[in-house]
């Protein structure tokens, strides 16, 4: 049978994407690196984005946090419902989520090693899906399972800009080619109206800086985090940190601008987070 317009075009840049990267050999588990980046502060309030996802949350709901990693948005929910189930395909991330879990003494949360939609025996009332969707090279069975195997809602979480695009301009100076853009919210949203899903979009405002990248505080900070991020996700070779160190600190202010956070990307100042769900059948 052959794909849909929409979830051809998804498919088609989420392969693109993949290829480039695997010129550059990533590590099998690229998020290990970073899991602790991505470790919740259950101490904090909710915020914004987190909130909005909590509130179509019921007590008595499972809540399925597919590819939901360390548990950074998933966790902070399990006071509110009636379990957290995290399914990702990372060991890093779920270590990171179950220590999470031992020292805050959470008996309501498991994680499930495996990625989606293969890990067929999870179901639950709602389902939450954040920044995932961008590697997702076949998303029409990742979304008809999803949609199946939730009884009430999913919630799917992405970025105006994603992350990995956000990547593009160091990725030029290095590399010497243009990045291969991951599908975005746009695409996913023609792939759910295509699907006649019937999705409605959320804007909690503007996005936060991704954990993978944090601001740095004083200009060789911010690009010594580029540079470790570059290399662990694998795109950028370890001996080619220095040269990469110098190219971002000669293209620095096209690169960067001062927050009162610190440093952050100039490529993704103008993104938002946005929650894209639908009511399921």
């Amino acid at each position: 049978m052959t794909p849909a317009p929409a979830v051809e075009t998804h498919d088609r840049l989420a392969a693109a994407y993949h290829a480039q990267r695997a010129r550059f050999s990533p590590p099998d588990d690229m998020w290990a690196g970073c899991a602790g980046n991505f470790r919740p502060d259950l101490s904090a309030p909710l915020n914004p984005f987190v909130a909005k996802v909590a509130s179509f949350v019921r007590p008595h709901d499972v809540l399925i946090d597919v590819g939901g990693g360390a548990g950074r948005l998933s966790l902070p929910l399990a006071s509110r419902c009636r379990e957290v189930v995290c399914v990702d395909p990372s060991r890093g991330m779920g270590d990171v989520f179950e220590a999470a879990v031992a020292d805050a003494g959470i008996s309501n949360a498991r994680f499930v090693f495996g990625g989606w939609p293969e890990t067929a025996h999870v179901e639950g009332d709602v389902a939450l899906v954040a920044h995932v969707t961008y590697f997702v090279t076949e998303i029409g069975p990742f979304i008809a399972r999803l949609d199946g195997a939730t009884r009430r809602r999913v919630i799917v979480a992405a970025r105006s800009i994603p992350p990995p695009n956000q990547v593009a301009p160091f990725f030029r100076l290095v590399r010497g080619e243009e990045l291969a853009p991951v599908p975005g919210p746009q695409e996913l949203l023609a792939v759910l109206t295509e699907m006649d899903l019937g999705p409605e979009v959320v804007d909690t405002g503007m996005a936060a800086s991704p954990a993978t990248a944090p601001p740095g505080k004083t200009p060789e900070d911010a690009v010594r985090i580029e540079v470790e991020g570059g290399v662990r996700l694998g795109w950028m070779k370890r001996d080619e940190a220095d040269r990469a160190t110098a190219l971002f600190l000669e293209n620095f202010d096209d690169l960067f601008v001062e927050s009162e956070l610190g440093y952050r990307r100039r490529s993704g100042l103008d993104a938002r987070d946005l929650i894209i769900t639908w009511e399921t059948r």
